[in-house]
């Protein structure tokens, strides 16, 4: 198959081959003997890969069992994971290639925007954002643990941890996650940026730095309904989610800590349970009543566009509109004073409906094979799994094979989207417009 035809892939196909194809050669990378440490059985190997690519974080195994070369592979899976395959991939090509209209429409497509000129602009954007974003936090955590390292390894970890909190992928080299760290304020307001920069969008960050430099040259500037649910509704969230964990936590998993410390991990966490997936206590010592709202805000996700997943804040914000028009009893969802298209209505609420049957299904299936596990491991495992959050409640470790297959399979599901998933395998097929008369049915 020529590259021109194989660009030509529906985006949701595309996307999906994508997102196998970096599996697959990171687990045949880290399968090399020069990849490993010990023997790691394939099963073990699949899921590390499946996690760096899916930019989950949750671990069969040690990270220690894997090399530097093992653990570079890693990095840059995450890397891959974070800004999409597809956008290095078209970034890339246009240095050299002269794309066809086809392609364009689907870098389109993929990013939302509505000609190549504007695409091509944002590719350049993303990786310039992504370049100096990383660099930047690396600088900052290499400060903050250069007396514990020698130079060099000080060095290597503070890329990979840079890169991890930025495309939010909850993987660390440290043995506790960042426990460790749990009173280092600058490695945890340097993490917390990165995860909460990464999860608000490239193209929100876009946005607002187009808005700040019409404010400077005086033009005016505004901003999409996508960009103002995306910024008030993550401020809100994380605000909040920290007030509920401190008031949950500070006499309990908290209470060794003082009251600025307490503060600073509650954010970190409000944060990262939105897909970045670290923590500075253990999970274990977490009340069950943060446990569930985690697994609730882990669901609910970062923005489109970003390195966060689970079914993005514009997906809510859609369907708690709907539900608002209903109790209203109008006729049309509006938000912020603009009306919502009916296709973007159906789409929000069968990305709802779908995600949950497949949390309630995959719950269902490992209740039965995973013995040893409580209910609340279980679920949360599967929230996190397809949220990619990262954080367990010491569930991923004890998984049978049968688990593991399935946790991969929603790792998958989870950061493509389960509609993108259907859309792409369904065949495509042109059918006439027509409408059928009207009935009404009783729901009460």
């Amino acid at each position: 198959m020529g590259l021109t035809r194989l660009l030509h892939i529906s985006p949701g196909r595309t996307l999906l081959a994508s997102i196998f194809l970096t599996i697959a050669l990171g687990t045949l990378f880290l399968a090399l003997p020069v990849a490993r440490t010990t023997s790691i059985p394939f099963i073990d190997i699949l899921f590390t890969a499946t996690s760096a690519a899916c930019v989950t974080g949750l671990f069969t195994i040690p990270i220690s069992n894997f090399t530097t070369f093992g653990q570079c592979i890693i990095m840059v899976l995450m890397q891959i994971g974070g800004i999409g395959l597809i956008t290095m991939m078209l970034f890339l090509l246009s240095l050299f290639v002269d794309l066809a209209l086809a392609t364009q429409l689907m870098a389109g497509q993929l990013l939302e925007l509505e000609s190549w000129k504007n695409t091509k602009k944002m590719i350049l954007f993303i990786i310039v954002l992504t370049l100096c974003v990383e660099l930047i936090g690396a600088l900052f955590i290499f400060f903050s643990l250069q007396g514990n390292y020698s130079f060099l390894r000080a060095c290597f970890i503070s890329i990979f941890h840079s890169v991890s909190f930025f495309c939010s992928a909850g993987l660390s080299l440290f043995p506790d996650n960042m426990i460790h760290y749990s009173n280092n304020y600058l490695m945890l307001l340097t993490a917390s940026a990165l995860m909460f920069i990464g999860g608000l969008g490239f193209i929100t960050w876009h946005e607002i730095l187009s808005r700040f430099s019409a404010i400077k040259n005086k033009r005016r500037h505004i901003f999409s309904l996508t960009g103002k649910i995306v910024v008030y509704g993550s401020f809100l969230i994380t605000i909040s989610t920290t007030l509920i964990f401190w008031i949950m936590e500070h006499k309990n998993s908290l209470v060794s800590m003082n009251p600025f410390a307490s503060l600073t991990n509650s954010l970190f966490f409000a944060i990262s349970i939105r897909g970045g997936g670290f923590n500075t206590v253990d999970m274990d010592l977490l009340h069950p009543a943060t446990q569930f709202m985690m697994a609730a805000i882990a669901l609910i996700g970062g923005a489109p566009g970003g390195t966060a997943s689970g079914i993005k804040l514009t997906t809510l914000a859609i369907f708690l509109a709907t539900v608002r028009a209903a109790i209203t009893n109008r006729n049309t969802v509006e938000i912020r004073k603009r009306r919502i298209a009916k296709d973007q209505i159906y789409k929000a609420i069968a990305i709802i409906f779908l995600s949950v049957s497949w949390i309630g299904f995959t719950t269902f299936c490992l209740l039965i094979t995973e013995k040893g596990l409580s209910f609340l491991q279980i679920f949360y495992e599967v929230i996190s799994a397809f949220a990619t959050q990262g954080l367990s409640i010491n569930a991923t470790p004890f998984l049978s094979i049968f688990g593991k297959l399935f946790i991969i399979l929603t790792m998958i599901i989870g950061r493509i989207g389960s509609l993108t998933l259907i859309l792409a395998l369904k065949k495509r097929t042109e059918k006439p417009e027509f409408t059928y008369p009207e009935e009404r049915v009783m729901l009460s």
